[in-house]
């Protein structure tokens, strides 16, 4: 009987374990919200694809040939995807959650045939703000390091892998970030991006690069070397920020409080509204043309999956390759999209 009642047991764990894998992306990304994202996520990275996203067309794979640590990178190829599909690289945020940010665009990335490709920037390679939103420029002594050991130096390499491995005809692709990710992205804009981007997007970004004033890297451009800012080649680049209207909250735990940031206004909306005033203004100052957008994105808060549908649908208007959008003016408020 003792041994009977063991193996019945041993069967019932068994269940329960399965029946705790998660059997949709949606209840997978319920899973990651009931979790700590530090204690989730090591500082080595995540090294399993969870079987839903691997079912979506996910596979993640490292990237090693660049200036700098090997970079995993998730892959998502939807079956919708065609050999012509648009490239759209998502940076994650602080949280270095990779895996969630991925599984937030499986649904569009499948409806719209989309290849989105998310570089992990783990905490143990790229330790702290430094070394993925202010992309390493500058070593812990505060000299200029070699551009090819910038973190942001690592995006066209992962591209050039991402074609050949999936066997892709893009030439260019959308480079898109939220939070610490739309860091990421618009400081890359600043320092001159990549060759191969075709567009920007910096999504509820908590702190900025001012591109005038007397503050210096990374909260703005004074003192840096010769030739790293470069104003007529910044703000030609089409760059579109993207502000949730509820992304207000003051006292929102993982909002940049240095004074530098605090300077900036008191929540994210504020500080990216002040940018793009600011940017247009150092643009026009400077006598050069200014390329940039803004678009306002209805009751949304600090959020990445409520961001995406808002970001797809402005480049599927201009065209998802990168087409070009409205320039310049006040941040445009967009129309809701029913969820």
């Amino acid at each position: 009987m003792p041994r009977l009642a063991s193996i019945f047991a041993a069967a019932l764990l068994a269940g329960s374990v399965q029946a705790a894998k998660p059997a949709s992306v949606a209840a997978l990304l319920e899973a990651f919200a009931a979790q700590n994202t530090g204690k989730r996520v090591p500082d080595t990275g995540i090294t399993q694809v969870p079987a839903v996203l691997a079912a979506a067309g996910v596979t993640r794979f490292v990237v090693d040939d660049w200036g700098g640590a090997p970079i995993p990178v998730w892959l998502l190829r939807p079956a919708s995807a065609k050999a012509d599909a648009p490239v759209m690289f998502v940076m994650h945020g602080v949280g270095r959650d990779a895996d969630r940010y991925v599984a937030e665009w499986v649904e569009i990335a499948t409806r719209e045939g989309l290849v989105i490709v998310v570089p992990e920037y783990t905490k143990g390679s790229f330790p702290g703000t430094e070394n993925y939103n202010f992309g390493a420029v500058f070593d812990a002594a505060g000299k200029l390091r070699p551009r090819e050991k910038w973190s942001y130096s690592a995006i066209d390499v992962i591209f050039d892998r991402v074609v050949a491995r999936a066997n892709l005809t893009a030439k260019s692709y959308v480079l898109f970030g939220h939070s610490a990710g739309a860091q990421f992205v618009h400081r890359y804009v600043l320092l001159g991006g990549g060759k191969k981007m075709a567009r920007a997007i910096s999504a509820n970004s908590g702190s900025y690069t001012w591109p005038s004033g007397p503050n210096r890297w990374p909260f703005g451009v004074a003192g840096l070397p010769d030739g790293l800012w470069q104003p007529a080649q910044a703000f030609a680049a089409p760059m579109l920020i993207m502000q949730g209207t509820a992304d207000n909250d003051p006292n929102y735990p993982s909002l940049p409080r240095q004074p530098e940031a605090m300077a900036q206004g008191p929540h994210r909306l504020a500080r990216g509204k002040a940018f793009y005033a600011a940017a247009q203004d150092a643009a026009k100052q400077a006598g050069v043309r200014f390329g940039w957008s803004c678009a306002l994105v209805p009751d949304i808060g600090h959020d990445n999956g409520g961001m995406a549908p808002y970001a797809i649908r402005l480049l599927r208007a201009n065209g998802t390759k990168g087409g070009p959008l409205p320039t310049g003016g006040e941040c445009v408020p967009q129309a809701k999209i029913p969820r």
